[in-house]
């Protein structure tokens, strides 16, 4: 076994407006918990495991970036049912994009959150990921 290896990512931080704000509406469409909340700082997690931090910017900066004209995300988020996950999130007035099966690489869809942050979301059968 080697020692001191990279185990995973414990975290994202994505820039925002209104960190109480935004952590309110992570809340209530994804069942995040707030862990620590430092004011303009505040992580969210998914029971005991960390997923992002939200720290307000001081300009109007974005979680994005472009590849040949298009928005691109930084943030892949994992889920055992896209499908179902899409729908709820259409149905609270989230701004999702359609569902996209790429076959052997999963199913796929984009949603932007108050700030215009654009995050992914994967579903795939055959990849291991530890919680």
């Amino acid at each position: 076994m080697i020692n001191g290896r990279i185990l995973g990512i414990a975290y994202n931080v994505v820039p925002v407006k209104d960190a109480k704000k935004s952590a309110k509406w992570f809340v209530s469409h994804f069942g995040f918990n707030v862990r620590n909340d430092r004011g303009n700082y505040i992580s969210l997690f998914r029971d005991n495991r960390p997923i992002i931090d939200l720290i307000e910017s001081d300009n109007d900066t974005r979680a994005i970036f472009e590849v040949n004209g298009r928005s691109r995300w930084i943030v892949t988020f994992f889920t055992d049912d896209i499908e179902s996950l899409h729908t709820r999130l259409i149905s609270e007035g989230v701004n999702a994009r359609q569902v996209s099966d790429e076959g052997i690489y999963g199913k796929f869809f984009v949603f932007e959150d108050l700030d215009g942050n654009l995050f992914d979301v994967w579903e795939h059968k055959d990849c291991e990921l530890i919680f």
